[in-house]
């Protein structure tokens, strides 16, 4: 007993903090707790931000080394080729909504860059489980205020290290495409009505829950007629 209260004595005088039985060491974390470190600047690439224009792209990343089309759920792109990065733009509106980062030449906040491991990555972002998409393992921050701007880290399912990011405004599943269509998109993000005209446009919504004699006829963007 006089070992145990010497212990807990040096532990004092080295400021060291002793949790009490009430204090819950394990509870789960909060949204709020995992956006706490999330910056604005982090949903872009060296202060290119998602819905910027094509102009403000070449002025901060240079002349691409080539660009392609590509259809991305649905929505027609330009995708856009440097080193270390491939920029989407929306082809309807020209803004940009995807950064797609691969290779060893980017670096991102805190030197976050490939390789890093899963603790540097809540260190710097604040904490995550993994999420799997297509049967591959990510950790998946939201933007806080825009729901559907996302920041991706595909991990390697062994030992969790950091494959590739992503930074996009672009829906990651049918699900999630269908609450835009609704909802209707954001034009900060890049997604403006029209750049989902040719996704959603012609979407038929599910009413078969509403009451009969209300039905409402919904347009892009979630107004009803």
């Amino acid at each position: 007993m006089k070992k145990i209260a010497a212990s807990l004595a040096a532990m004092a005088c080295l400021g060291m903090v002793i949790p009490s039985c009430s204090d819950n060491i394990l509870a789960p974390v909060t949204a709020e707790a995992a956006q706490a470190r999330l910056r604005d600047s982090d949903f872009g690439y060296k202060g290119l931000m998602l819905g910027a224009e094509i102009a403000q792209m070449k002025d901060i990343l240079g002349e691409p080394l080539y660009d392609k089309e590509q259809t991305v759920q649905g929505i027609p792109l330009i995708i856009f080729e440097y080193p270390e990065v491939k920029v989407g733009v929306v082809k309807a509106t020209g803004k940009v909504v995807d950064f797609d980062l691969s290779g060893k030449d980017y670096v991102l906040r805190h030197n976050v860059r490939q390789g890093a491991t899963s603790y540097w990555l809540e260190d710097t972002y604040g904490k995550n489980t993994h999420q799997w998409q297509g049967g591959v393992p990510y950790f998946i921050y939201e933007r806080p205020g825009h729901p559907h701007a996302h920041l991706l880290f595909q991990l390697d399912p062994d030992d969790w290290h950091m494959v590739k990011a992503r930074i996009t405004a672009l829906p990651l599943t049918d699900e999630e495409a269908d609450r835009m269509a609704i909802e209707g998109a954001d034009v900060a993000e890049g997604l403006e009505d029209a750049a989902l005209s040719e996704r959603f446009g012609a979407k038929e919504i599910d009413t078969s829950a509403l009451p009969k004699n209300e039905l409402p006829r919904l347009k892009l963007g979630g107004k009803a007629e």
